[in-house]
């Protein structure tokens, strides 16, 4: 049963709540998160509704919150905001110590910017699972010549001067081949033999359809090149992120920052500290750095330089199924059944077993059988079988491949020591002779760089070189990763190691992955992009027409 409220009462809430008369209901924008925070954890001890316990704040004259109200209603002054705030956070301080800091914390989102942080900063950012970033793509922006990171470390080093020539010159050559490369692409893919939705543009008569058509064209071969050139780029290179998550995240994030052995990113930790101090400072208040992070990286790595010391690296595939449960099938076929049962688990993977193999695969079918598009995700029981891969792959790979998050991940320091890749479209356009020369040039600043600064000698390297790394995630996640990553829009880098997971994966568990049928196995397309780009410009111009006549 709905709230009943004065008139009084309704003035009061309208601003902050989307409706007074229904069940169902968000907060506006106008309520801040440390206040949605404890509203929210007042659920666990209090009979009232949010909207109830939003009035009673009001009221509370130690809450302050009605002298926030009051300054922002009446436009009053800052410093009576300021008072009203103080008072207020003290307040909340005093709610989440009573119910509890760690669940409360999750309840409370923050937004906060990080730019001009270094390729190996924000891998050390995006690598906290529970935060949702979003990055600047090298496929849609040039990056400017000079935006990189100049670690002090090696700015007061004698390896300065080596070091920014370096950079300087990667970048140099990156800018410079840019409008060569389009030149390329479109000379070696021209517009005239891609087929636009069954018809080529000769044949095309509209004039706002031909200029989508060649719009899209051109961001593709745009994006086509700098995917070519983005090898180039060394990991000092600055990008933006976006982030979005809750108090509890972001308090771990910040340890985990402050506690780095890269100067870099515990500045990162202590500046974004200071900034969401002031918007979520009751749910960041325990962040600091980590006793325990930093003696255990410093240990393990005195450990194994001891204990490795000498042992030589042997040579691998770039995809390597190292792990996985032989037993998988009956254990997923007893995890599906499990939850339209009231058996056991340990009763159910006797059935299970005891099943044909037709058996198996018709549960199989029943339970992923459906699925119509690669957004329809299996059911949780096939989160019951588990993959462990051993990659080495190109930087820029990883970069990209990093970003999901539903997965154990655990990356080795970037090295020029495995070599690199070297994009076949470099050599075609007549650029390998220079590109061959920037990495060799690059292996050795960073080999002088890593004698004294190992970690430091990571900015050095540019993306083309390979770094090695573990992915290990379980059947459900495995349909999500490798039909989204397969696409033919992706960059092909990346599009190679899921399409070798796949295969390595389907020789093990045919029957597991006979409905992962949207992962794209086609070689490499010309312009991945273009259907896309396509796409997006029919949706722009059809908004475009819907809003003139509106």
């Amino acid at each position: 049963m709905a709230d009943a409220f004065t008139e009084e009462e309704k003035r009061i809430l309208e601003p902050y709540f989307t409706n007074l008369d229904k069940p169902i209901f968000a907060f506006t924008s106008k309520v801040p998160e440390e206040v949605v925070a404890v509203l929210f954890s007042k659920y666990s001890r209090s009979p009232h509704s949010i909207r109830k316990n939003f009035l009673d704040l009001v009221k509370d004259p130690e809450s302050g919150f009605k002298g926030i109200l009051d300054s922002v209603g009446s436009a009053g002054s800052n410093d009576a905001f300021a008072a009203a705030l103080t008072k207020a956070r003290d307040f909340f301080r005093r709610i989440l110590v009573e119910y509890g800091d760690d669940s409360v914390g999750e309840l409370g989102m923050a937004h906060i910017a990080c730019e001009d942080v270094s390729q190996i900063a924000a891998k050390a950012i995006e690598s906290a699972r529970l935060t949702s970033p979003l990055e600047k793509s090298t496929r849609y922006v040039v990056f400017d010549k000079g935006k990189y990171h100049k670690p002090s470390a090696i700015m007061n080093s004698k390896f300065r001067a080596e070091y920014a020539a370096l950079c300087d010159e990667l970048f140099e050559t990156y800018s410079g081949e840019i409008e060569p490369t389009k030149a390329f692409v479109r000379e070696k893919w021209p517009i005239a033999e891609f087929d636009f939705n069954g018809r080529k543009i000769s044949q095309m008569t509209d004039e706002a359809e031909i200029k989508r058509t060649r719009t899209a064209y051109e961001s593709s071969v745009r994006a086509k090149a700098l995917d070519v050139l983005r090898y180039y780029l060394p990991a000092a290179t600055v990008t933006n992120i976006g982030i979005t998550a809750n108090g509890r995240a972001f308090e771990y994030l910040i340890s985990k920052l402050l506690s780095d052995e890269l100067e870099e990113i515990r500045e990162i930790g202590k500046l974004m500290h200071d900034e969401l101090s002031k918007v979520i400072p009751s749910l960041v208040k325990r962040a600091a750095p980590s006793n325990y992070l930093i003696e255990t990286k410093k240990g393990m790595r005195t450990f194994a330089a001891a204990k490795l010391s000498g042992m030589k690296i042997k040579k691998q595939p770039t995809v390597t199924l190292v792990k996985y449960e032989k037993n998988a099938e009956v254990d997923v076929v007893a995890a599906a059944l499990y939850q339209f049962s009231h058996h056991p688990l340990s009763q159910l993977q006797k059935a299970a077993k005891k099943m044909t193999a037709e058996e198996r695969m018709k549960a199989i079918d029943e339970y992923m059988g459906r699925r119509s598009n690669r957004r329809e995700r299996p059911l949780r029981a096939a989160e019951a079988a588990y993959y462990q891969f051993d990659v080495l792959s190109d930087y820029g790979a990883y970069r990209d491949l990093q970003r999901h998050r539903v997965m154990t991940q655990i990356p080795q320091l970037l090295t020029v020591e495995h070599g690199y890749d070297t994009p076949p479209e470099i050599i075609e356009a007549g650029f390998g002779s220079q590109f061959s020369k920037c990495m060799k040039k690059a292996a050795a600043v960073y080999r002088k760089i890593a004698a004294e600064m190992p970690l430091e000698a990571q900015y050095a390297v540019p993306l083309a070189y390979r770094i090695r790394y573990i992915m290990q995630f379980n059947l459900r996640e495995a349909y999500h990763f490798i039909e989204l990553r397969s696409t033919p829009q992706g960059h092909p880098s990346y599009r190679r190691v899921v399409q070798e997971m796949f295969r390595q994966i389907q020789a093990v568990h045919p029957t597991l992955v006979h409905y992962m049928k949207f992962v794209n196995m086609d070689e490499m397309d010309a312009l991945g992009r273009l259907k896309s780009e396509l796409r997006t410009q029919e949706k722009l111009d059809a908004l475009a027409r819907k809003e003139k006549n509106i």
